[in-house]
């Protein structure tokens, strides 16, 4: 399969994205690294129905991190890298999770990379199920399979 080359991992100059509300429902929440640019940021990450945010911790805040929100609807791509959990990553590097936008190319390292895998495209099967025609992006990973996603597909073809 032939995939289109990655967007830039350079972040946008944007204001900061809002912060999770309290009626928004939280999917996911864990410890996670942005690792655009230079310097890593250091935070939590959420994912939600409608969006995936990464918030800094209050040290990276008042060093200049910016609240960060990728829109599902906005996700073209979804890469693990390695892209099998039993490769070893080159140069001493911890594995990551892409995420692709048509502009930026966000490089996450979450606590629970594969967990954090599974959930998005989860999320994704859901959503085109629910509205048909919304699309989903395109998800790189070998060597492991969801079995979440084919146990739930298997109880809808019951």
């Amino acid at each position: 399969m032939e995939t289109a080359p990655a967007p830039r991992s350079r972040l946008p100059r944007v204001p900061h994205a809002a912060k999770p509300a309290p009626g928004e429902r939280i999917l996911k929440q864990t410890s996670c690294d942005l690792n655009n640019g230079w310097l890593g940021r250091h935070g939590t990450l959420y994912l939600t129905d409608d969006r995936v945010v990464f918030v800094p911790t209050l040290l990276d805040h008042l060093l200049g991190a910016k609240r960060r929100e990728i829109r599902l609807e906005d996700i073209r791509a979804v890469e693990r890298w390695p892209i099998s959990p039993g490769d070893m990553p080159r140069g001493g590097k911890r594995p990551r999770l892409f995420v692709d936008t048509a502009d930026v190319r966000y490089i996450l390292l979450p606590a629970d990379m594969d967990g954090w895998f599974d959930l998005i495209q989860l999320v994704f099967y859901r959503r085109s199920r629910e509205q048909p025609g919304s699309g989903r992006p395109e998800f790189r990973r070998t060597g492991m399979e969801n079995g979440l996603l084919e146990t739930v597909q298997s109880l809808e073809s019951d």
